[in-house]
């Protein structure tokens, strides 16, 4: 029989304010991520942050930016009662606007060689979690359309997918993202 870590509450959030969507994604190769660091320990209020993050020379992330309530990301826990497993899917929806060359390219890129990739998004509250953490995601639907009419604008959204990721998605200390822009040496 499996030792169980003691449960702990959610305390009141006072009101604060619960926005949703996604404002930008940064995307790596999965094999690029040589490690990262995660508390672990017995504070509820800071496992599960991730507060380093090592990249292979010459590698980075890339940066998406996406316009107000076209992207969101979810996580959902997959049981099996009959094996006795429990994991989480993640699925990230980015929604682009317009479809044009560089994003054209970018997706290309995405998809090549049914890469293995890992994100980290920041949500419309400004925190930031890594998804992928431990298999790494697919591009799983990618689509464009014109649309009918003119007023209905263009559309080309992407979908990463990983399935059966052990732990749910970390948070990121928000002040080691910008280094993961600039290519590691």
């Amino acid at each position: 029989m499996a030792l169980c870590t003691t449960l702990v509450g959610v305390p009141d959030n006072c009101g604060d304010n619960n926005l949703g969507s996604l404002k930008r994604a940064l995307i790596a190769s999965f094999k690029d991520v040589s490690s990262f660091v995660a508390s672990t320990g017995s504070d509820p209020d800071t496992d599960g942050e991730v507060s380093a993050i090592t990249m292979e020379t010459g590698t980075k992330f890339e940066e998406f930016i996406f316009v107000k309530d076209t992207s969101m990301f979810t996580e959902d826990l997959v049981v099996d009662v009959i094996a006795d497993t429990n994991s989480f899917s993640q699925t990230l929806e980015m929604g682009f606007r317009r479809i044009d060359l560089r994003k054209r390219n970018a997706i290309m890129l995405l998809t090549e060689g049914r890469r293995d990739l890992i994100a980290i998004v920041q949500d419309t509250n400004n925190d930031y979690w890594m998804l992928g953490s431990d298999q790494g995601m697919r591009v799983s639907a990618s689509s464009a359309t014109t649309n009918n009419t003119r007023s209905a604008g263009q559309a080309s959204p992407v979908t990463l997918l990983t399935e059966n990721e052990k732990y749910k998605a970390y948070k990121v200390d928000p002040t080691i993202v910008d280094a993961l822009l600039i290519a590691a040496v």
